[in-house]
């Protein structure tokens, strides 16, 4: 071999070699970057940088909304014979927040409805967690003066990272956050803190959980386009960034979904507590001296909503105060027809279109007493109740002839009606709307057999205590039966569905025996 291909050959192995090198550098690189590496537990994992200020953009402080107070009991006071159901009860709520104590104004009502107190409290700077105590007294009328007693009270922790609370009410309880139920009152309430943006969002939240900023009002922002704010998603435990489909959510399984709830919360509506909402109208006062007025009477409304109460349902009626019910109608003597054309009416022109569906319809008028649709949707949404002398003298044992018999039987009519709209049926329980109870549809029986056919359906029915039984509610029973009375007793509240409005109608007509248009 000569010089010259020595050479060559040196030349070759060494750019062999070198390619050799290079490209068993780049298996081992890729080998060694190219796949996860694998953490063991021994090893430290980094952890997101927590903001653990509380306030840093403004002065911290707590604040107490008392949204409405709600006394309890009206019932047994307007059984008593006399005049004491006119008498109101008389009651104050002291707060206690960090040490500062709050005292309300007295309050003279059994309901305060939709008003709402606040009380402001500064509190130590970064402070996590203060106590709250809200306790009511109740003024109690002795022989000489009256006397101050505490009857009912709750205690709550709140945090100021996540703008939550713990204790006597807690988030994701049972009836839903801002709302305690005691044994003399109800109450509804709400706890804020200073807030830079005024989105309600605390600063903690808002930087360490749902990476918005805090120095912008993120209250009405939607930014997963689901149509429901962050605020209110944030505050009911739903994921602001996360779509839900909120027209279709319905938790508390009342019937109206979360989009409704939102658009309600300034009346209370608890996405995850029971509520019922019924607008009324009246009719206009019959003509005559002695014409009746036809109103739902504060104390009829308040006896309903105690019975609701007592079974975690939240009755919302609104007579006017949430700007829709109230309206006094032309007066019609006559007995208004299911199907005549009248009901339909009130219900297309008096009840807004945006309503429907989320409300119930109730219409106090001089002769009628049924539930039924009102239009071609065929949505058992619309009860009537009569309020007539004759009503009330014929139907009622001992006949309601004073007005406070006369408001205990406006509340067990009410209530009957409106058990249809919630499924409480004579097809599904032949003790409802019982006519064989009281001789109805029994012509051309021989007298002596129907009261025969009457006897052994009373005698049936006797432990039925329930406002759907014609022989229970033409004695003042108010309120459903819970089936414990004994033998063909039926739970009434076991069978309620409160989605049942939105529902199309079965065969047949559900309601009070009402064919009184003398009077």
């Amino acid at each position: 071999m000569d010089l010259k291909s020595n050479d060559k050959f040196m030349i070759g192995a060494a750019v062999f070699i070198v390619l050799l090198l290079v490209l068993s550098g780049l298996y081992y690189g890729f080998a060694y970057f190219g796949e996860e590496k694998e953490v063991t537990d021994d090893e430290p994992r980094e952890e997101p940088e927590i903001d653990d200020r509380i306030s840093p953009l403004t002065t911290q402080a707590v604040s107490l909304d008392i949204d409405r107070i709600r006394k309890k009991g009206i019932e047994s006071q307007m059984r008593k014979i006399g005049t004491a159901w006119k008498n109101v009860p008389s009651y104050y709520f002291e707060g206690v927040l960090h040490d500062g104590v709050w005292t309300s104004h007295e309050i003279n009502d059994w309901d305060t409805d939709y008003v709402g107190w606040q009380a402001f409290r500064k509190v130590d700077e970064e402070l996590e967690k203060c106590t709250i105590d809200v306790t009511i007294f109740e003024n109690q009328k002795k022989l000489f003066g009256s006397n101050s007693v505490e009857m009912d009270s709750f205690s709550i922790v709140y945090d100021f990272r996540t703008g939550r609370w713990t204790g006597d009410d807690t988030f994701n309880d049972s009836d839903g956050m801002g709302y305690y139920n005691g044994e003399d009152f109800e109450i509804w309430f709400d706890v804020h803190q200073s807030d830079a943006d005024g989105d309600g969002i605390p600063f903690w939240t808002e930087v360490n959980m749902l990476n918005t900023d805090p120095d912008v009002d993120d209250r009405y922002k939607d930014p997963d386009n689901d149509g429901i704010p962050t605020a209110w998603e944030w505050k009911w435990g739903y994921d602001p960034m996360s779509f839900d489909n909120h027209t279709s959510l319905d938790p508390d399984n009342d019937g109206i979904p979360n989009s409704e709830e939102y658009q309600l919360r300034k009346y209370g509506a608890n996405p995850f507590r029971q509520d019922i909402f019924v607008e009324v109208d009246f009719m206009e006062k019959a003509p005559g001296l002695f014409g009746k007025t036809h109103v739902f009477w504060e104390e009829s409304q308040q006896m309903v909503i105690d019975k609701f109460s007592d079974q975690g349902i939240t009755l919302h009626i609104d007579d006017g105060i949430m700007g829709g019910g109230g309206e006094y109608l032309d007066f019609h003597k006559e007995y208004i027809m299911q199907e005549g054309g009248i009901g339909s009416e009130y219900y297309k022109y008096h009840f807004a279109d945006d309503r429907k569906g989320i409300f119930r319809y109730a219409v106090i008028v001089h002769s009628a007493g049924w539930a039924h649709p009102q239009d071609y949707k065929l949505a058992y949404d619309v009860l009537s109740v009569p309020c007539n002398a004759k009503f009330y003298r014929t139907v009622f044992f001992p006949p309601a002839l004073t007005p406070r018999m006369q408001r205990i039987a406006m509340s067990c009519g009410f209530m009957h009606e409106l058990g249809h709209t919630l499924s409480l049926r004579g097809d599904t329980n032949p003790g409802i709307d019982n006519t064989t109870q009281i001789r109805r549809g029994m012509q051309g029986i021989p007298i002596l057999t129907q009261l025969q056919m009457q006897q052994d359906a009373i005698e049936y029915w006797k432990n039925y205590e329930s406002c759907m039984n014609y022989n229970k509610f033409g004695s003042y029973v108010l309120g459903y039966s819970n089936g414990n009375n004994g033998k063909n007793d039926v739970d009434d509240w076991s069978m309620i569905d409160l989605t049942y409005f939105k529902q199309h109608e079965p065969d047949g007509v559900e309601g009070i025996i009402d064919e009184l248009d003398e009077e």
